[in-house]
């Protein structure tokens, strides 16, 4: 609490995108088990269909973390190949006009970009995922900076975050928001505080701040206006 303290109110908050602010979780289990249903199908492969929960689990992983769990042992090394196969699913359910970010986030991003704070985004995906987040669900229009593996500059979650304070002008006070462990190593690897989106996938008790999901209550414990305050 001490760090968070040295940080607020933060002139820069940089949030993760999948289960920190975009509902992954209402659609992906359903894509994740025809994607490799299809796989299996095109390959002559059986693939055992993974339950929602083991499904979830992956989410907010990079690469090989988040679909090589899905193949059977000697084939883990063809994630690549099942990406492509999910990729075009993934982005199509995302793009076709269903709001996938959880209640109050667009208000909550509107907030903040009003009182003059900048918000940047910091992802696990790869540059054709980003897009359907920028565009699909509109977070390009609703942030300062979008971030994601394939972005110049950048190999690890800490790159986008050294990249995003960079983009805010080194900003002094700056606090990461996420749900899973590589978010909280990125923040501490640069000695930001980290705010946890609490779930039940991980347990990060130990973050600075632990957020429920209210757009106020995040805001008031980073010492900003409330969406009540302003009326």
């Amino acid at each position: 609490m001490s760090l968070l303290r040295s940080h607020v109110p933060p002139e820069l908050v940089v949030f993760d995108v999948d289960g920190t602010l975009h509902d992954t979780f209402r659609w992906w289990a359903p894509i994740i088990r025809a994607g490799l249903q299809r796989f299996a199908d095109m390959h002559g492969m059986s693939i055992a269909m993974p339950d929602d929960r083991t499904a979830e689990a992956v989410v907010g992983m990079k690469d090989a973390g988040v679909w090589a769990p899905f193949l059977p042992e000697a084939h883990k090394h063809r994630w690549q190949e099942l990406r492509s196969v999910v990729l075009p699913m993934e982005v199509e359910e995302v793009s076709r006009g269903v709001d996938y970010l959880f209640a109050g986030v667009r208000p909550l991003l509107l907030h903040l970009r009003a009182i003059g704070v900048k918000v940047a985004l910091a992802s696990n995906c790869r540059r054709i995922y980003m897009g359907a987040m920028q565009d699909g669900q509109g977070l390009r229009a609703l942030t300062d900076w979008q971030f994601c593996l394939d972005s110049e500059g950048v190999v690890t979650k800490t790159d986008m975050l050294r990249l995003a304070r960079r983009a805010a002008g080194e900003a002094g006070r700056v606090v990461m928001v996420g749900d899973r462990e590589p978010d909280q190593e990125a923040a501490q690897a640069l000695g930001w505080p980290f705010v946890w989106r609490r779930n039940d996938r991980c347990h990060l008790g130990d973050a600075e701040l632990i957020w429920g999901g209210d757009p106020n209550e995040l805001l008031a414990g980073l010492g900003l206006p409330t969406m009540s305050d302003r009326g």
